[in-house]
């Protein structure tokens, strides 16, 4: 439970609010403790015939005087605790989604998207549900206990004490419970993580699934793992059904104690009947309270259990990130890269990514990368971004170190557009606004002409206000390369890469893509991977990357003339165009 002291900064926050609640709620036990006395008073009047109509109605007038009190301030309690819990639970899943959102690519290697949507979801709600209910159901019982106990010992000790000999049982039964509790969440929760992914990755590839009937197979496997999750929680659920009969049980026990010890001094003269139904209803009072021990013991053990496993997402840090090497005093640079002897590889593998790298790319030029599948193409360009890091060697931009550069600025200056495009169900325009928040109009047709997307939006019916659905659904491949490529080219970045960003687009497009981009390519650092060497022949320089090196460099004729893997790709590649135009014929 010591777990739960990560959740003190959040508390420090709202301390007045929680301060208030636990104000509010003495006062409304306060006011509720002391109704038996004057109950008790009435009583042992009536017992001894002391007492008249004056008397009763002044009573009656102080019990509802009492008990709209203790109601007021229990309403107070929960406006600012229950407000409370939902203001931390706020925070928390702010702090998550940034937590989260600043992790390097390997983070999720680790935690999959079902997993971190679990997290957000059940894991911050058992939190908030300790935070607000079990906080205040806690100062409940304690200043309820307090009051109660203190004045149930005033009237008689011995009886006190009787009524209390099955607090210890309660407690113990209470901590065995819970700490099973806390495990069969915990369990709960993974199996959950699990499940949401499975379902996250069955409507992502629904395509797929139907594509190759395998609806059943999902189905199958679903249900599997469903009935799982069902089993999981209904173990749960019997641990957690035995808390609260347990606890009336004992506190049915020490009604019957007091019933008979109480009886017993009652008819010795040694108690009055007034203090022996006082004692009664402050057990009442207390049932409550008691049986909230076990309930809140249980979201405690709830609330640990999440709190771990969302403080190991919180604590986590990105090894990519600004630090004390950090220059902030760099606000902008220009395209210029340079690569000297670098080297890469994941930590997965023995065998290096990329080797002994040395590349300069002067601002403003255009640099084309070709190679086979799995050759390094990609992860060269994911590390001028610090999309991941260099093993050995050093990059620089703009005549600085990359990892002297701070993050943001270094990625402000970036227009990237990877090989699989990524598109929010939002409309066309918010879609390229991604780039640039601010976009004009203006700005969004400019980017989206340039990209060969214009003509395609004017076809639509809502035009730029086109929703497109969860990953970009209601576009073609090529659409949805070229909404991605407009997004990169709206923020005029000073490094543009474009990686494989036209494999979707025909020939046709391509040609007008990169009629487009010819004007910008002008005055900015431009970086082309691609499987048609079509599409970088125009560039200022290609390399070829073959086993993580660069095994060719020049122009498109000069790597022609050369006759080495460019020049084998070059005529594979019209070989091909020729057969596929005669099988057309």
């Amino acid at each position: 439970m010591l777990v739960l002291l990560r959740l003190a900064p959040y508390f420090k926050r709202y301390k007045v609010r929680f301060l208030l609640g636990i104000l509010f709620v003495t006062i409304s036990n306060y006011c509720s403790t002391a109704i038996p006395p004057v109950v008790g008073a009435i009583i042992n009047g009536l017992r001894d015939q002391h007492t008249n109509t004056d008397f009763i109605t002044e009573a009656i007038i102080k019990i509802l005087l009492l008990t709209g009190g203790s109601g007021v301030f229990m309403m107070l309690t929960r406006m600012t605790i229950i407000v409370g819990s939902r203001l931390i639970e706020y925070d928390v899943r702010n702090d998550l989604l940034r937590a989260i959102e600043k992790q390097n690519v390997s983070f999720f290697h680790k935690y999959s998207t079902g997993s971190l949507m679990a997290h957000a979801t059940n894991d911050i709600s058992a939190l908030r549900e300790f935070i607000g209910p079990a906080i205040m159901y806690s100062a409940n019982t304690i200043t309820t206990f307090i009051f109660a106990v203190t004045l149930m010992v005033h009237l008689n000790a011995s009886i006190t004490f009787v009524a209390l000999f099955p607090l210890p049982i309660m407690a113990y039964a209470t901590y065995a419970i819970g700490k099973k509790v806390h495990f069969a969440f915990k369990d709960v929760q993974e199996h959950f993580g699990s499940l949401t992914s499975q379902v996250q990755e069955a409507l992502s590839g629904v395509r797929v699934v139907r594509a190759y009937s395998r609806e059943e197979y999902e189905r199958i496997g679903f249900n599997k793992s469903s009935t799982e999750y069902s089993q999981k929680n209904l173990r749960l659920a019997k641990i957690q059904s035995m808390t609260m009969p347990s606890m009336m049980l004992l506190v049915g026990l020490s009604n019957v104690l007091v019933l008979g010890y109480g009886g017993y001094q009652v008819m010795k003269g040694k108690a009055l009947l007034g203090d022996l139904s006082q004692f009664f209803i402050y057990l009442n009072q207390l049932i409550w309270p008691v049986a909230a021990i076990g309930w809140v013991m249980n979201l405690i053990q709830r609330a640990s259990a999440s709190t771990l496993r969302l403080t190991a997402i919180l604590n986590s840090q990105p090894e990519i990130k600004d630090n004390t090497g950090t220059d902030n005093a760099i606000h902008s640079i220009n395209g210029e890269i340079n690569f000297d002897k670098v080297s890469f590889r994941y930590r997965s593998r023995d065998i290096p990514v990329l080797e002994d790298i040395t590349l300069h790319i002067p601002n403003g030029t255009s640099l084309g990368i070709v190679g086979a599948t799995g050759s390094g193409k990609s992860s060269f360009v994911n590390l001028i971004p610090r999309l991941q890091d260099v093993t050995s060697g050093t990059i620089t931009i703009g005549g600085y170190d990359i990892t002297k550069i701070p993050i943001q600025t270094l990625r402000n200056t970036i227009g990237i557009v990877q090989q699989e495009p990524f598109l929010f169900s939002l409309s066309i325009a918010d879609n390229i606004r991604f780039g640039k928040p601010d976009a004009t109009e203006e700005e969004i047709t400019r980017a989206s002409q340039r990209a060969a997307l214009h003509d395609d939006i004017a076809t639509l019916q809502d035009g730029y206000n086109t929703i497109v659905g969860e990953r970009g659904i209601t576009l073609s491949g090529g659409q949805k390369q070229r909404t991605a490529i407009a997004r990169a080219l709206v923020r005029e970045p000073k490094i543009l890469i474009l990686d494989d960003a036209l494999s979707a687009v025909d020939t046709s497009t391509e040609e007008k893509i990169l009629t487009g981009l010819t004007e910008i390519m002008k005055d900015r650092t431009t970086i082309i991977i691609a499987h048609r060497l079509s599409t970088v022949k125009n560039c200022d320089k290609i390399i070829v990357i073959n086993n993580g090196l660069i095994a060719e460099e020049g122009t498109h004729s000069e790597l022609i003339q050369l006759g080495k893997l460019y020049s084998e790709m070059y005529e594979r590649q019209l070989l091909e165009q020729e057969i596929g135009e005669y099988g057309l014929n």
